[in-house]
């Protein structure tokens, strides 16, 4: 079994340009709604990352910058190097892992975190396929008809 790590087209045959922009704004709308209705699952530094990441990820779909798009790339690196101590923390029970999760049951945390990892680097996975795409269509020269 051959697992590629980029895709031409998003799930469905959709642009990946969408997937992107629906990454960037579910994102930032469940931020929102986490620092609103549970406060103490971000430190501040979390939430100042995953903001400004999920605003450059938006920007730079709006505006086709490669770049910009690329910086999104740090919040799944920092979601997966957390990932093991995220399952220890669960596991152990210190670092209030498993309260973050929203239940002091074992089994519930580990699934949270383990579908949250599943699904960031799904999401990573498409972003960093329109990153490339992005760059390799800014690296090609512009044609252009001269008479």
């Amino acid at each position: 079994m051959k697992f590629e790590l980029t895709v031409e087209r998003g799930p469905c045959d959709s642009e990946l340009r969408g997937w992107c922009l629906g990454i960037a704004i579910y994102s930032l709308v469940s931020i929102a709604l986490n620092v609103l209705f549970v406060p103490s699952t971000l430190t501040f530094i979390g939430f100042a990352i995953a903001l400004v990441t999920n605003i450059c990820l938006l920007i730079g779909c709006l505006r086709f910058h490669h770049l910009l798009v690329g910086i999104w790339l740090i919040y799944p690196l920092l979601i997966a190097i957390n990932f093991p101590f995220a399952i220890l923390g669960s596991i152990f029970h210190f670092g209030g892992y498993r309260e973050a999760a929203g239940s002091n049951n074992v089994f519930f945390a580990l699934m949270y975190y383990i579908i949250f990892f599943l699904i960031t680097a799904f999401c990573a996975r498409i972003v960093y396929s329109y990153h490339l795409h992005l760059k390799n269509r800014q690296s090609q020269p512009q044609h252009s008809v001269v008479v």
